[in-house]
C-alpha cells in the first residue's frame, strides 16, 4: 500500500495550509492578538521587528502541531507498525486515518513554516535563507522520489523515513529559540530570568543537534549498503550543512545568554544604570534562532543641526541665549533622550526628520532676529 494518499495532493494541501496561516496572521494576529498579548512592546515596534515576533509566534505554534507527529514516529521506529497501519488511538469513522496519513501531513507542514517564513519576514539573513530553501528543496525531492516510485518499495521508504528523522529533531528543538524570543518581548525589564531562558535554550539546541547525528547515523547504518552512492554523497554534504546551522544557532543564544548575564550584574551593581540597559536593545531579534548578533546597547548623540552663511562662518561662532533655546528645542522636538541611549522604538523615522526641517527653518528665522551683525544662524544639539 502507499505511504499516504496525502503525498500525491502535496501541493493543495501545502497552499491550504499557507492560506489559513496568512489568514489567521492577517486577520487575527496583527490587529487583535499581538498588541493584545504584547502590549506597547508591539505597537511601538517597527515593521521589520513586528513581523520577526508574529513569525516566531506562529513558527511556534506550527512546529508543536508538528510535534504531534511524535506519536507516529515512536510507532513507527520503536514499535516498528508499517506505515498503512491505522492510527490506535482513532475510533469509529476515523479508523481509516494510518500512521503514513499522520506522518505526511507533519512532512507537508514543514515547507510551510519555511514557505511562510521567507515571504512574510521583512528581512531575512544569509544564513535563514539557505537553510528554509535547503529544507524546502530535500522536502520537495524527498516527495518527487517516494511519488516516483509509487510509494512503494525500499528508496520510497526510506527516503520518506530519513526525511522524517530530520524533521523530528527539527520541529522538537526549534521550539525553544521561539520560546525565547517571545519571553524576551515580554519580560525584557528582567535579565537575569532572560539569561536562564536563552541558556536553555541554548543547551536545548546543542543537545538536539547531538541527538539527530546519533540518530541518523543508527538509520544509515541499517540502510548504508543498499542506499545509492549518489544519495550518499548528497546527503552526507546536506547533514553537514544543517548541522552547522544548527550550531550556528545555539552559538547565538549562548551569546545572548552573556549577554542577559552583563545586563543583571549591571542592574545588580547599579539599579539606575541596570535600568538604563535593560530598556535599550541588545538587538531586534528578528533571527535568534539563527542569525542573531549581540550588539552592545545602541549609543546615539543628538542630532546637530548647524547652518553657516556669511563670510563670518569661519572665524568661529558664539551661540546667545534664543540660539541655546532654539537648540535645546531642536533635540527635545525629535524626541531623542538627553543621556543619548535610545531604544529600537526611539529612532528618528521620516515625519521626525521633517519636522526637524521646520524646525530648523524656524530656529534660522529666531537667529537672525537676534544677529544683528555676524550673518551665520546655528544650532546644535550637543
Amino acid at each position: 500500500m502507499p505511504i499516504s494518499t496525502l503525498l500525491e495532493y502535496s501541493l493543495p494541501v501545502t497552499a491550504v495550509e499557507l492560506c489559513v496561516v496568512w489568514m489567521t496572521v492577517h486577520y487575527i494576529l496583527e490587529p487583535y492578538a499581538m498588541p493584545k498579548v504584547f502590549g506597547p512592546t508591539y505597537t511601538e515596534m517597527d515593521i521589520v521587528a513586528r513581523r520577526s515576533l508574529t513569525n516566531h509566534v506562529v513558527s511556534f505554534f506550527l512546529k508543536v502541531l508538528c510535534c504531534c507527529g511524535a506519536y507516529a514516529v515512536i510507532e513507527v521506529f520503536i514499535v516498528k507498525r508499517p506505515l498503512d497501519a491505522p492510527v490506535q488511538a482513532l475510533h469509529g469513522p476515523h479508523r481509516t486515518i494510518t500512521i503514513g496519513d499522520f506522518l505526511a501531513f507533519c512532512y507537508l507542514t514543514v515547507p510551510t513554516i519555511y514557505i511562510f517564513e521567507i515571504i512574510y519576514r521583512a528581512n531575512i539573513s544569509l544564513v535563514s535563507s539557505i537553510h528554509h530553501v535547503g529544507a524546502i528543496t530535500i522536502n520537495i525531492m524527498g516527495i518527487i522520489i517516494v511519488l516516483s516510485h509509487g510509494q512503494n518499495g525500499f528508496l520510497a521508504e526510506t527516503e520518506f523515513k530519513l526525511i522524517l528523522i530530520y524533521g523530528v529533531f527539527e520541529m522538537l528543538f526549534e521550539v525553544f529559540p521561539h520560546v525565547a524570543v517571545i519571553l524576551y518581548r515580554l519580560r525584557r525589564d528582567e535579565p537575569a530570568f532572560l539569561r536562564k531562558i536563552f541558556l536553555i535554550a541554548s543547551c536545548g539546541i546543542f543537545t538536539g543537534t547531538l541527538l539527530e547525528q546519533v540518530a541518523i547515523g543508527m538509520f544509515y547504518h541499517q540502510i548504508w549498503k543498499r542506499f545509492p552512492t549518489s544519495y550518499k554523497v548528497v546527503g552526507l554534504i546536506l547533514h553537514v550543512c544543517f548541522m552547522a546551522a544548527q550550531i550556528h544557532g545555539g552559538r547565538v543564544c549562548l551569546q545572548i545568554a552573556q549577554k542577559m548575564a552583563e545586563e543583571a550584574k549591571a542592574k545588580a551593581q547599579d539599579p539606575e544604570k541596570g535600568e538604563l540597559t535593560a530598556g535599550s536593545e541588545v538587538s531586534s531579534l528578528t533571527e535568534v534562532d539563527e542569525d542573531e548578533a549581540v550588539m552592545e546597547p545602541q549609543q546615539v548623540a543628538r542630532v546637530p543641526i548647524i547652518i553657516m552663511e556669511g563670510p563670518g562662518a569661519n572665524k568661529g561662532m558664539k551661540m546667545g541665549g534664543a540660539a541655546h533655546a532654539a537648540t535645546t528645542r531642536t533635540s527635545l522636538d525629535m524626541g531623542i533622550p538627553r543621556d543619548g541611549v535610545v531604544s529600537d522604538a526611539d529612532y528618528v523615522r521620516e515625519p521626525d526628520r521633517r519636522a526637524a526641517r521646520n524646525l530648523k527653518e524656524t530656529s534660522r528665522e529666531e537667529l537672525l532676529d537676534h544677529s544683528s551683525s555676524d550673518k551665520w544662524t546655528g544650532g546644535l544639539a550637543s
